[in-house]
């Protein structure tokens, strides 16, 4: 798994998430528009037992791109 996207599918979407998780598949559905899973849920989707979805993957997709430090100089 490599994107939030990766996650979703896992699910089969945002529906099976979103119960996995316990939120509406509307509000599940944002997230996937969004790109991202709140922290606040992870504990959930850890224990829903998806082969490959862990806390490091997860706090792995939350982390913000690295910068190059050859653009900086």
């Amino acid at each position: 798994m490599t994107s939030w996207a990766d996650v979703f599918n896992a699910f089969d979407g945002p529906t099976e998430l979103g119960r996995a998780i316990g939120v509406d598949r509307r509000h599940a559905a944002v997230m996937k528009v969004r790109g991202s899973i709140p922290p606040s849920y992870w504990s959930r989707l850890v224990a829903a037992g998806k082969p490959g979805i862990t806390f490091d993957l997860l706090a792995e997709l939350a982390a913000p791109p690295q910068r190059s430090t050859e653009a900086a100089e």
